[in-house]
């Protein structure tokens, strides 16, 4: 009977370990969080496209909004990214919409 009891405190114990390591964050994000650069790429930035293809061209109010919700290690992350280069987009003009934001709408 005490060897039953020990067997059932052991498998609650174990269950719980297990329990917490699959909901426990494990630090694994990458630079956007727990979203890929596509994602940031297709939902966040996607005001930025003619800014980032021109850099004659102003970004728009909807792209410096946006941009702000975006931190920098992400946004080097998307401007690195597959998805980006395969967009046709030079990094080196879209590495500057975040200093021409700050000059068109400030």
């Amino acid at each position: 009977m005490r060897k039953l009891v020990w067997s059932v405190l052991l498998l609650i114990a174990l269950s719980a370990v297990i329990a917490e390591s699959c909901y426990e964050d494990d630090g694994k994000d990458g630079p956007c969080g727990k979203f890929s650069e596509l994602r940031i790429l297709t939902h966040k930035l996607r005001h930025c496209e003619k800014a980032a293809r021109d850099i004659n061209i102003p970004p728009s109010w909807q792209c410096c909004r946006d941009l702000k919700e975006v931190s920098i290690p992400c946004l080097h992350a998307v401007f690195s990214s597959n998805a980006f280069c395969k967009l046709g987009i030079d990094p080196r003009i879209a590495i500057t919409i975040p200093w021409r934001c700050y000059h068109v709408h400030n």
